[in-house]
């Protein structure tokens, strides 16, 4: 796969003509993927068309936006699915205030002629331009609505089921498991103290699920180890804040920080809790510690 940056609008021709599909595609969840797979039916070059930063950056005016796929995992996921070409075009002020006619224009600058979108897809200032916009300039192939087990699969409901903890059903309309990379940076070394030692993961804007202990596995030079992580505030000792994700990785006594991690989630153990003191602490860690290994064998899609 080849990937372009489209930055400052300077929109060029691709060297041979393709068929995008168009969308911020964070998640690129079940109903993403069957967008990028149309893009591969129509007899050009497949090519996702995607923006950065999120576009809520700007219109919604959220600087550190929460993703499920930042950039780079999503670039990742992108290109094992057989794509041609990945699209990335800068997202500023310029682009959001951009005419519907302007946009259509520089996508035939680019060289698409045909076009895969989602049934609501919105595109240019105010969102004023819709499928029906590009039906009348490009082949068009639209895809509709996803439905899983009886559910309209769509990031927002992804976000939800994280918030509330359910990395296990996120994970079902993913179509892997939930993941987080990040780096392992210093923390507050108390795990140390008490046994149970944590990587204290710098997960910047990724989207991170609700408070709690889960059963995780640990991806480090491309190597798996069980583990189980934490996501919370650490009521019971040095209150922090902002949410942390610290994760103790069984059986392993590496220095890695500085290096990076991927944190997969397979199933929530508990919510996070505050403890009278240290040995009620120790306690809960160990029996949290022996329901993940009752789950060691439990499937993982990644």
């Amino acid at each position: 796969m080849k990937s372009i940056f489209i930055k400052d609008r300077n929109f060029f021709a691709l060297s041979e003509p393709v068929c995008a599909a168009i969308g911020n595609f964070d998640g690129v969840h079940l109903g993403h993927q069957k967008l990028i797979e149309e893009s591969k039916k129509h007899g050009y070059k497949s090519a996702v068309l995607t923006f950065y930063p999120h576009p809520s950056v700007f219109l919604k005016k959220i600087p550190n936006y929460p993703l499920v796929t930042p950039l780079e995992q999503k670039t990742d996921i992108i290109s094992k699915l057989g794509v041609d070409y990945l699209i990335v075009v800068e997202f500023d002020d310029e682009l959001a205030s951009m005419s519907k006619e302007e946009f259509i224009d520089n996508l035939k600058i680019m060289n698409i002629k045909a076009c895969v979108c989602g049934y609501d897809f919105k595109f240019a200032k105010h969102a004023s331009g819709n499928i029906s916009d590009l039906k009348e300039v490009f082949e068009f192939y639209e895809v509709k609505k996803y439905v899983y087990d009886d559910v309209r699969v769509s990031t927002t409901y992804i976000r939800e089921l994280l918030f509330s903890g359910n990395v296990c059903e996120a994970s079902k309309f993913l179509g892997r498991n939930y993941s987080i990379r990040g780096q392992v940076n210093y923390g507050s070394q108390n795990g140390r103290v008490i046994g149970f030692p944590t990587a204290n993961i710098d997960y910047k804007n990724y989207f991170l699920p609700g408070g709690g202990v889960y059963f995780v596995n640990v991806k480090h030079d491309d190597k798996l180890y069980l583990g189980m992580a934490n996501i919370g505030h650490n009521p019971t000792f040095n209150y922090v804040d902002k949410s942390r994700l610290e994760v103790n990785i069984f059986d392993f006594d590496e220095d890695i920080y500085d290096d990076t991690v991927e944190v997969i989630f397979i199933e929530r153990i508990r919510s996070e809790m505050k403890f009278d003191g240290v040995e009620s602490l120790i306690e809960q860690l160990k029996t949290d510690k022996k329901k993940c290994l009752e789950l060691k064998d439990k499937n993982i899609q990644k």
